[in-house]
């Protein structure tokens, strides 16, 4: 954000009517909104909700896991806690940006004495995102070591995990000093009118976020050498491989995170792009939940009697449409009128070597039974007493 410092120079009734102007020179032929701009909220809210929800839910079930079926709850959980509840924090900077003025907004849809509020909440969000970060990598490593490493040996892997996760937490601690004391004085990090001076946010976003997308890729990679020289068949193999590679999809947005912030460094519409930045920031730190808490779930799947029985009813299900013939639309058609339609020799099956239709469906009738073989239909009376086989005599 350009410094607007030099507002407090001007005469009292030309600053009031800068500050009442928009924060931007709207393009030609576009007039500024400031009571209703255009916004994406609508996108916002269906993400936020998502987003609070899933993580929620995955945490809790590896909880569940890890108490009952692991019978031990590790450091790991409680730092996976303190992601969640920094999580909620980001949640909530976005929700105070969608209340005004929204996300996706202009700058010219926005007065200067408006940008404050916003700038605040997109600072704290900064800040937030990166600790949320911090504390999923510090619980993926020493979940890493745990898994891979169960009797603490000090070899490769075991290095390799214990220095990624000494850089990361260097790293991520003098990311949120930058972001808090970026700006002398702090408030000028959220009131560009105030004087003062300020770090390139923009380029250390851009080294934040090389440095953040490398340190993914370390990770995602981490695991695979030692799973795949494992005694165990090449399915099983796949089938790990695959649990612990979930974190392909925080390396895709920590990627378009590193996009999003080298199109914030040149644009002059700071907000409308911080916004496109913030919303993968969310996404990377959703999958970083779905990486830490998917390591977990095998044995709730393998162990839990309610998860076997939903599995196995997907399985049913699945097994049931797959199972029925494939009609034309001409049997389709055909086949109710042939059920309604009974034969005309009486008799109330059709000889399957014959014939390809079902057996046809009794009428509504009083059934009275002459012998082990005969059956026969009759008009159903409610006056006349049923005859026949006495146990069929109190059934009207």
């Amino acid at each position: 954000m350009r410094d607007l410092s030099f507002i407090n120079a001007l005469p009292p009734a030309q600053r009031a009517a800068l500050l009442n102007g928009p924060a931007m020179k709207a393009p030609t032929g576009v007039l500024s909104n400031f009571e209703h701009p255009p916004n994406g909220n609508d996108i916002g809210i269906a993400v936020v909700i998502f987003s609070g929800i899933f993580c929620s839910f995955i945490v809790s079930l590896r909880l569940y896991s890890r108490v009952l079926y692991h019978k031990e709850v590790v450091v790991e959980d409680g730092i996976i806690l303190l992601a969640l509840g920094a999580l909620g924090a980001y949640l909530f900077c976005v929700c105070k940006i969608m209340i005004h003025p929204g996300i996706f907004v202009h700058l010219w849809d926005i007065r200067v004495r408006d940008l404050p509020r916003s700038l605040y909440y997109l600072n704290v969000g900064s800040i937030v995102y990166g600790n949320v970060i911090m504390l999923l990598k510090i619980a993926i490593l020493l979940e890493w070591k745990r898994i891979f490493v169960p009797l603490r040996l000090k070899n490769g892997f075991w290095w390799t995990c214990n220095i990624t996760l000494v850089v990361n937490v260097l790293f991520y601690v003098a990311c949120t000093i930058v972001e808090i004391f970026g700006c002398n004085p702090r408030r000028k990090s959220w009131e560009p009118t105030v004087p003062g001076t300020c770090l390139n946010i923009a380029t250390v976003n851009i080294v934040a976020a090389s440095i953040n997308f490398v340190s993914d890729l370390i990770i995602l990679f981490l695991p695979q050498k030692i799973i795949w020289n494992l005694q165990m068949t090449n399915g099983r193999k796949l089938a790990i491989g695959a649990l612990f590679a979930m974190g392909v999809l925080a390396c895709i947005a920590a990627g378009f995170r590193l996009h999003s912030s080298t199109r914030f460094a040149t644009s002059t519409d700071v907000l409308y792009s911080a916004t496109d930045m913030g919303l993968w920031c969310l996404a990377e730190m959703v999958c970083g939940f779905i990486v830490i808490c998917f390591t977990a779930l095998p044995k709730l799947v393998k162990h839990s009697t309610w998860m076997q029985k939903l599995i196995s009813t997907f399985k049913s299900s699945k097994s049931d449409s797959t199972d029925r013939p494939n009609l034309s639309w001409r049997d389709r058609l055909s086949a109710p009128t042939r059920r309604r339609n009974p034969p005309s020799d009486g008799s109330l099956f059709r000889d399957t070597d014959t014939e390809t239709d079902v057996a046809y469906s009794l009428p509504i009738t009083n059934v009275s039974v002459r012998s082990e073989f005969s059956v026969k239909t009759e008009p159903f009376d409610p006056k006349k007493p049923m005859t026949g086989d006495p146990y069929l005599k109190g059934i009207r």
